[in-house]
């Protein structure tokens, strides 16, 4: 069945639930200065061939084993800062591993550089040192290419936090970086985004960026923003609990500027559940301002529960500076939307040249009912939720 329905929109009004962030617990034998782990259990198990079979009890051989370089009689406990020893020995080395205990660094964070790889050992954690400022990268991968990451565990400031000004602490950020893979990234309580991907100043976009299997919980901002990219592979991503500063959303296509890049991007079975915004969010307007544009997205198997709204795609024609379009696809295919409390969609994509695509729907509604075929083509193009003339299709 295929059917285009066209009806009037609306100016969307969310009431956000105000969530309550979770309460952390703290062992009695630990600082009281020291964070806490997410307790956020991933439930995603892709496996590929460069993503590790299990998480490492050893330093591999031939990596540098970063304990080596942390000064007489260090703390396993996160309460000292040991930011100018990693960075020294990760500036040296390209082959490095966290030790099993976790590590305290300031709001520099630690910086990656190209040809290298970085393993986390189970029990690792980078812990940030709460600080004031409203920008930082806890692990920063930018201008540069062939870098692989593995089981990176790092927990942000969030909760002692000691400002109150700004929206970008990042858990980690790659900028105008090539040839990237992350691979069981669990980042967590960051005063911004856990994961970000964008430019550095305006330069060259991100291109070829893998990211596997990656849980990004209870973060302020985004558990995962994306703002230029050619060439994304996110795979089995969960995201959950993004709540504090708008827009609140599990993962967030979000273009800065018209010269940011959305392209050749596949979404795989992403898991995005209670976030105070959307569950994943592409917003094309800032594309607008420059030359024509063109962008290519596909979401397949995406689950959403109890995000606000479980998907929203909106293009703002108003944007524009001159006749300037931006065209391709955006393909969402079986999708679950459930249980969520404003609408399993929002979309607003007032330009033409790009097609929305939604095949094999299914959609839960807040009282816990599966919808029949019918009743989903009415929730999903309701005249708050599709706007009146967009290009798009519904099959089942």
């Amino acid at each position: 069945m295929i059917k285009n329905f066209n009806s009037n929109l609306r100016a969307l009004k969310i009431s956000v639930p105000c969530l309550l962030l979770i309460i952390l617990m703290y062992s009695c034998s630990k600082d009281a200065s020291e964070p806490v782990s997410s307790t956020t259990k991933k439930t995603n198990t892709l496996t590929t061939s460069t993503t590790l079979s299990t998480v490492l009890t050893s330093v591999p051989s031939g990596s540098y084993d970063l304990t080596a370089s942390l000064p007489k009689g260090y703390v396993k406990n996160g309460t000292v800062d040991y930011t100018s020893y990693l960075q020294a020995a990760i500036n040296k080395n390209s082959n490095v591993t966290f030790p099993n205990f976790p590590v305290l660094v300031d709001d520099a964070g630690l910086s990656l550089k190209s040809n290298s790889t970085v393993n986390f050992l189970s029990g690792s954690q980078l812990w940030l040192k709460p600080t004031a400022t409203g920008n930082y990268n806890i692990l920063s991968i930018s201008h540069v290419s062939n870098v692989v990451v593995n089981n990176p565990y790092i927990i942000g400031d969030l909760t002692k936090h000691l400002g109150t000004s700004g929206e970008w602490g990042m858990g980690i950020g790659i900028y105008s970086s090539s040839n990237i893979k992350i691979i069981g990234a669990n980042v967590s309580y960051c005063w911004g985004d856990g994961i970000y991907l964008s430019t550095s100043q305006g330069t060259t976009t991100n291109t070829n960026i893998t990211i596997t299997n990656a849980s990004v919980t209870y973060n302020r901002r985004d558990g995962m923003s994306i703002t230029s990219v050619n060439g994304l592979d996110l795979e089995s991503p969960t995201a959950e609990y993004s709540t504090g500063t708008s827009p609140m959303c599990g993962i967030n296509f979000e273009p800065n500027t018209s010269t940011d890049q959305l392209q050749n991007i596949v979404v795989n079975n992403a898991l995005t559940e209670n976030n105070a915004g959307y569950g994943i969010q592409i917003g094309y307007s800032n594309l607008y301002g420059g030359s024509n544009k063109t962008t290519n997205i596909t979401i397949n198997n995406h689950i959403d529960k109890r995000s606000t709204v479980a998907f929203k795609a909106a293009a703002d024609i108003t944007k524009r500076k001159g006749s300037e379009t931006i065209t391709g696809p955006l393909v969402v295919n079986s999708p679950t939307w459930r249980l969520n409390p404003s609408s399993p969609i929002v979309a607003s994509i007032a330009e033409n040249n790009i097609k929305l695509t939604i095949a094999k729907p299914v959609v839960e509604d807040i009282n816990g009912n599966f919808l029949a075929q019918a009743a989903i083509l009415s929730t999903l193009t309701y005249k708050t939720h599709m706007l009146k003339g967009s290009n798009y299709v519904i099959t089942f």
